[in-house]
């Protein structure tokens, strides 16, 4: 492999980007197979309750029969979150959750690295959480695991962090890719879900289109490129007189897209605290989406096929309205409570059925409400893009997904509306958004703050400018309040925060008095809730937290010295 690491970074960011969507679209389609495999021993098997995919939904043409109280059905689910905790707790306990937020997390914390058994004990956790009827989706182990190869594959090749980031991004849009056949979508996902307001990861938008196209390639050549989801003809939007409906529906679904983290993260803080072992909360949690989905089994799994149903107007209104809100809650049982699956299917599912009640409800009332399936259509993406804050994506990944191009405009409206609503009323929450691990701004990253730091230090040294108190009063101190070190470019320096204590020696001394090696650059005296960007004839007082850049051997010398200072006075 030597010759692809002498080649430049971009040639080498594209072939590989190439390389993780072939393996990403495999590594989807094993993990559906495994599903596969997992509800044929669990929920089939044990329960006797059938999986139901869009394409079966289609050809019944109406909503199945279900048997009501399945005692069985609890048995699957608890059995299922028993094996799927102890898994998790004596293999990898970062494979619990919904995927996605691991992902967000290495990105901006951890270089982008991820355990080589992440991705297969996250596959196998998920298979079996899903397979045995837990109410999870799909996508955010896929997630999880293509991104991890791709991190994986940077780690062996001894590549940068910045080079495994990027991987790790173009892993995780081939892997969606695939599983929901949407390329450009998944694409844009992959660099948006990684910040809570309108910002995106562009640097890395090109590699994921390459990961994300080559994905969506391999696997429509074995399974069809056709949309995840069918439509009837005809649905289209006909004229603005109907925008005041879609508006309507905006604001419905950014008052439900505030819901679904309130509930997801308030279940979840409670299995947490709760005083059990760790292996047994997801078998908890899979004994209560049981009893739920015993009287509601429409709840079980990721729900394509009854999504479908609703989008073809085979499901009663006020059904629709149990099922959006039982799906807020089985979601949260399944992967609150230490299960392994994602929150975007679920999250599809209440925009359906939400878009699916309020356009039979309005229907009822008057006959100029827009056609039930596009206004289900429209809710799937406008619930999803407030609560996970990825408006752009969603509105193109559904339409990807449903073939509904020609509902974009008010789509628009609706996704406009619904990222307004939820971002306003989530303001001040503990968990404003559905990923936890999302930063608002690139500016609120470990990662660009590195960088930030980078550039201030090179531009501080070439005496190229004067930097702004403020500035470094919140963009350099927040990183180093809690008395770590930053390491810099190369590794050979480390920005590092130290304070003066009551007594030393060093107060009241200019510091060109001090005699600093050249290797000790002062870059910011705070003192109280004044920051000072110091210069030869500042003096430093007791109790002032200078901000320094030096050499580790420096910095180990200059707070010796703080320390001595301090002894002898």
């Amino acid at each position: 492999m030597t010759w692809l690491l002498k080649l430049d970074k971009t040639s080498r960011l594209i072939l590989l980007s190439i390389v993780v969507g072939f393996v990403g679209a495999g590594g989807a389609h094993l993990f559906l197979w495994m599903v596969n495999v997992a509800s044929d021993l669990f929920i089939v098997g044990i329960a006797g309750m059938p999986a139901l995919e869009p394409e079966r939904a289609v050809a019944l043409g109406a909503a199945p029969a279900q048997p009501v109280l399945n005692w069985l059905i609890p048995v699957s689910t608890t059995l299922g979150g028993l094996l799927v905790g102890v898994l998790i707790v004596a293999l990898a306990p970062e494979a619990e959750g919904h995927g996605t937020d691991a992902a967000i997390r290495s990105f901006h914390r951890l270089g982008g690295y991820v355990r080589t058994r992440i991705p297969i004990v996250k596959t196998i956790a998920s298979a079996i959480t899903i397979g045995s009827g837990g109410s999870a989706g799909r996508e955010g182990p896929t997630a999880q695991i293509a991104s991890g190869f791709g991190a994986i594959t940077a780690t062996w090749l001894r590549l940068p962090d910045d080079e495994r980031r990027t991987l790790m991004l173009a892993g995780m849009a081939a892997g969606l890719s695939a599983i929901f056949r949407s390329p450009l979508g998944t694409a844009i996902f992959a660099v948006e879900v990684l910040y809570s307001s309108l910002a995106f990861e562009s640097a890395a938008l090109v590699f994921t289109f390459i990961g994300a196209a080559t994905a969506y390639a391999v696997s429509g050549t074995f399974t069809g490129f056709a949309p995840l989801f069918e439509l009837s003809g005809g649905i289209a939007f006909t004229g603005v007189r109907e925008l005041g409906w879609y508006a309507l529906l905006g604001v419905a679904a950014g008052l439900m897209a505030v819901l679904v983290p309130l509930v997801y993260y308030a279940v979840r803080d409670w299995f947490s605290a709760l005083r059990t072992p760790t292996f047994l909360k997801p078998a908890l949690g899979g004994l209560a989406m049981g009893l739920i989905g015993m009287v509601f089994p429409q709840l079980l799994g990721s729900g394509y096929g009854w999504m479908q149903l609703a989008l073809d107007g085979h499901l009663g209104l006020w059904l629709m309205l149990v099922l959006a809100l039982g799906k807020l809650v089985t979601m949260a049982l399944t992967i609150g409570s230490g299960g392994s699956g994602g929150t975007f299917a679920p999250s599809l599912y209440v925009g359906v059925m939400l878009g699916g009640f309020m356009a039979a409800g309005l229907g009822a009332i008057t006959p100029s409400a827009p056609p039930l399936q596009a206004f289900a259509v429209v809710g799937m993406a406008a619930v999803f893009a407030g609560a996970a804050r990825v408006p752009l994506a969603t509105l193109i990944m559904v339409a990807e997904m449903t073939g509904g191009y020609q509902l974009i405009l008010p789509t628009m409206m609706a996704v406009a509306i619904s990222f307004m609503v939820q971002e306003r009323l989530s303001r001040g929450m503990k968990y404003p958004t559905l990923h936890e691990d999302a930063v608002p701004h690139p500016g609120d990253s470990p990662v660009h703050q590195a960088e930030y730091l980078q550039t201030v230090v090179r531009l501080l040294k070439q005496r190229a400018v004067t930097l702004d108190p403020a500035v470094v009063d919140s963009e350099l101190v927040k990183r180093l309040q809690q008395g770590d070190s930053v390491p810099l470019a190369g590794g050979q320096e480390l920005v590092f925060m130290a304070q003066i204590p009551e007594g030393s020696g060093l107060a009241g001394v200019p510091l060109r008095a001090l005699g600093l090696p050249a290797e000790v650059l002062l870059m910011s005296v705070l003192r109280g809730d004044e920051a000072i960007i110091p210069d030869g004839s500042t003096e430093l007082h007791a109790g002032d937290r200078l901000t320094v850049v030096a050499t580790e051997e420096s910095m180990g010398a200059f707070k010796r010295r703080l320390t001595r200072e301090s002894e002898r006075s």
